[in-house]
């Protein structure tokens, strides 16, 4: 009988939909004996998936299954195999595989995972012994991940209703305490103006709008950038009110680009947040709205606050300017911190040196060293040494690869725009301006008609206006203009 797709049936791609507080109040609940190692590790579930892009909640759910939710009772595999999920496993008596660390055996169950759901190449260096005995693509849905549900008779484990049990467990850890959802969150999705589908998240970064234009809160940023109007992009828009999202977190936003990868944070392994800073909005308030959010999202990538960044951080641009100009950082982690609760990893980085290519190359590296000196011994042309930051420190003109960017330019590089230009510049000033809420002379509204004219200009010079000695006020849209406008 052939399966039927239904709306109901549930993909093993995507976005993990229990917290890690779900995940660890369930184990607790079902097994109160279960080893701290195995609480220790369930963020790897987390992060793990979200790398290749596979739900870690059914990943950590399918453990539960075949350890016996960590109790290994009746398990063909042991604790210390670091194989969590039978791999290996192919008839009685058959010991499986084992791994050096739960983190390789948790990443070979994903990559496992992936090889049945899609045809995807994987992120990173395959650990999965047993990749390429699988049917690439064969069983999207966790209901398939049974040999006799399968429609083509492929599948994990030939036992009866295999992908339903997975589905079982993870309906309990679903309905264990409380997600984290103590924020409304109003979604507000586009796919224009960033890279679809490229973001691997292992950061969250801060910014701050400085558009203190009237009206100019989350909701009229995240409305402006779903019409295309913003060059600029993030994830998130926060006011004193409201939190909007306007990306996916598999969705690459154009925000820290400026820094070109340089201190290891981009456009694709980040979530940008931006907090509003329009004159009707508690700009306190907000950064509270702010430090909750990031909260939020570090729990649920089991992260710590090691993983929270400022713009500045990415690029060394002066953003988000009110926090750094008031000296607030610090105090914004440790309310972020006690937002999370009990529940974050803030243990540092391990502090190694490592030679690649680029920072992003993972597969490049040539190895990771305590020492510095070590690694110059190791290094050869055309790679460079980073510290744990993915700041480069050697040689000291770093060879950076290819030298591509790591992503925010855009199809063009804005020129300076003065009165009578038409070109592409003067298009995208005139929807960053009406975007922000300039107007022209008489409170006309700016035409996006490519021509710098009266009206354009009038409202660029207003603009240079309102960032109150930043800039100087000569109509004429230079360096640092572009760079004070665009957040990119």
């Amino acid at each position: 009988m052939k399966r039927r797709i239904t709306d109901m049936s549930t993909k093993i791609m995507g976005q993990a939909q229990a917290s890690i507080e779900q995940m660890r109040a369930y184990i607790l609940s079902v097994n109160p004996k279960v080893p701290k190692s195995v609480l220790a590790m369930l963020p790897l579930y987390i992060t793990e998936g979200t790398l290749e892009g596979v739900r870690g909640d059914v990943a950590f759910a399918q453990s539960c299954l075949e350890t016996g939710n960590f109790t290994f009772a009746g398990s063909a595999v042991t604790l210390s195999q670091n194989n969590f999920c039978g791999m290996g496993v192919t008839s009685n008596g058959i010991k499986g595989n084992s791994f050096k660390t739960p983190k390789e055996g948790i990443r070979a169950q994903i990559q496992h995972l992936k090889a049945y759901a899609c045809n995807d190449a994987l992120e990173q260096r395959c650990i999965d012994p047993r990749f390429t005995y699988v049917k690439r693509g064969c069983a999207p849905y966790v209901e398939w991940l049974g040999i006799q549900e399968n429609p083509s008779g492929a599948g994990w484990a030939s036992g009866k209703g295999y992908g339903n049990k997975i589905l079982n467990i993870l309906s309990n850890i679903l309905k264990t305490g409380e997600r984290e959802e103590t924020m409304n969150i109003i979604k507000m999705l586009t796919k224009k103006n960033c890279y679809p589908g490229q973001n691997k998240p292992a950061y969250v970064v801060i910014h701050e709008t400085d558009n203190w234009s009237k009206g100019a809160d989350a909701k009229a940023h995240a409305t402006a950038m779903k019409n295309g109007n913003l060059a600029g992009t993030v994830h998130y828009y926060v006011d004193s009110k409201s939190v909007y999202q306007t990306l996916a977190h598999e969705d690459g936003a154009w925000a820290v680009g400026d820094g070109k990868g340089k201190y290891g944070i981009t456009n694709r392994n980040s979530i940008n947040i931006e907090i509003c800073v329009n004159p009707e909005t508690d700009y306190y308030k907000a950064v509270d709205k702010a430090e909750q959010l990031a909260a939020f999202l570090l729990k649920q990538y089991g992260w710590g606050t090691d993983r929270l960044k400022r713009h500045y951080d990415a690029s060394r641009k002066h953003c988000p300017r009110r926090i750094i100009d008031e000296d607030l950082w610090d105090k914004f982690k440790a309310k972020t911190k006690g937002y999370m609760g009990s529940s974050g990893n803030d243990e540092e980085p391990e502090k190694y040196y490592r030679i690649r290519k680029s920072w992003e190359d993972e597969e490049s590296q040539i190895g990771a060293y305590k020492s510095l000196d070590n690694a110059k011994k190791d290094w050869k042309e055309g790679y460079t040494i980073y510290d744990w930051n993915g700041k480069a420190v050697y040689p000291e003109k770093a060879n950076t690869g290819n030298n591509k960017p790591t992503g925010g330019d855009y199809m063009f590089k804005p020129t300076a725009v003065k009165r009578g230009d038409k070109n592409t510049s003067v298009l995208l000033l005139q929807e960053i301006l009406k975007a922000r809420g300039f107007k022209g002379k008489d409170k006309k509204e700016l035409k996006l008609d490519w021509e710098a004219g009266e009206n354009t200009i009038h409202a660029l010079k207003e603009y240079q206006k309102s960032r109150k000695g930043v800039l100087e006020v000569d109509g004429i849209c230079g360096t640092n203009t572009w760079k004070d406008l665009i957040a990119i």
